[in-house]
């Protein structure tokens, strides 16, 4: 006894079918993620992470025997960038700077997290920078500073946002240099 469906197809061909597409769904949509994604070629800005202080009584808990592994993530619409890891400190200083692609009408988010080995990472504070304090910070001339607050009593960070500079623009071309 066979089963059949409206369409005259076996039913363990539909689910044989249906079971390997469960299956491949996420094999397949990285495929098609590479061959579909373009370059981006809007306004780009960029994020500059000065530094984070922190306020030693607030911040005590996170590791035990010694201070906070701090790490800085920066979203801005879909896009993420993430510093490096300053280790056994509460007021790290970056050198970090990153391009992101900018969107106008969303603003920057800004998490600050304890690093850690073993267990995972823990969020110290949180910033946000609205779209349109981010953009007058662009307009200003060689990019401006904004010192934002991480939460109360949790400390502060220094964040510094410009346009992107000539040098690190690149014209799309269609020539092949040899």
């Amino acid at each position: 006894m066979t089963l059949i469906t409206r369409n005259s197809v076996p039913l363990f061909l539909i689910l044989a079918l249906a079971s390997f597409v469960t299956i491949a769904n996420g094999m397949t949509l990285n495929f098609w993620s590479v061959w579909l994604k373009r370059p981006y070629r809007g306004p780009e800005c960029v994020v500059e992470v000065v530094g984070v202080d922190l306020d030693a009584k607030a911040n005590r808990e996170f590791d035990f025997w010694s201070k906070p592994d701090v790490m800085v993530e920066c979203k801005h619409s879909r896009w993420e960038r993430i510093t490096q890891i300053e280790g056994n400190t509460l007021n790290p200083r970056f050198v970090w700077k990153a391009k992101i692609p900018h969107k106008k009408n969303r603003g920057f988010v800004f998490t600050v997290y304890d690093v850690n080995v073993i267990d995972r990472n823990y969020v110290i504070g949180r910033a946000f920078l609205p779209a349109n304090e981010a953009m007058k910070l662009m307009n200003t001339e060689g990019g401006g500073y904004r010192v934002m607050s991480l939460g109360e009593g949790i400390g502060q960070m220094k964040v510094r946002i410009s346009k992107t500079p000539k040098n690190l623009k690149k014209e799309v071309t269609k020539e092949i240099e040899l």
